[in-house]
């Protein structure tokens, strides 16, 4: 059997090092899922959603839509988002997850609904959300 000296073992261990992996960590899970509306009834001003399924992070308007966000995380895996502007049919919201893997998890509930003139409380039921990838 052969001893090897130090430059050998040198050798040895960056050579298991480099069989080791691709180099670098493994690339992140976060990501954006989007919110889609469908409007079935009349035109809306403001709605009041909530997420569910899992932490986020960050809620943003989609690409394109000039609407006022906000939200809070009022429990663990529940956030609630109020949404007002020109709400048309489309991808109205990006969501910031940190595991998209877990995506099929989330749900959105669409609370509450205003009427875009008078912002009086309409039926949510006409209106419809998705969220996905």
């Amino acid at each position: 059997m052969t001893r090897l000296n130090r430059p050998g073992w040198l050798a040895a261990l960056a050579l298991i090092t480099a069989c080791g992996g691709n180099g670098g960590p493994p690339p992140s899970p976060a990501g954006d899922l989007v919110v889609s509306y469908f409007q079935g009834g009349p035109t809306i001003g403001a709605m009041l959603i909530t997420i569910s399924g899992g932490p986020v992070q960050n809620v943003t308007a989609a690409s394109g839509q000039s609407l006022q966000v906000s939200f809070a995380s009022p429990a663990t895996a529940t956030t609630k988002i109020i949404v007002t502007g020109p709400l048309a049919t489309g991808d109205i919201l990006t969501l910031r997850v940190p595991d998209t893997t877990l995506a099929a998890g989330y749900a959105v509930h669409l609370d509450q609904v205003a009427d875009n003139v008078t912002f009086s409380l309409i039926d949510p039921t006409l209106h419809t959300l998705t969220i996905h990838r």
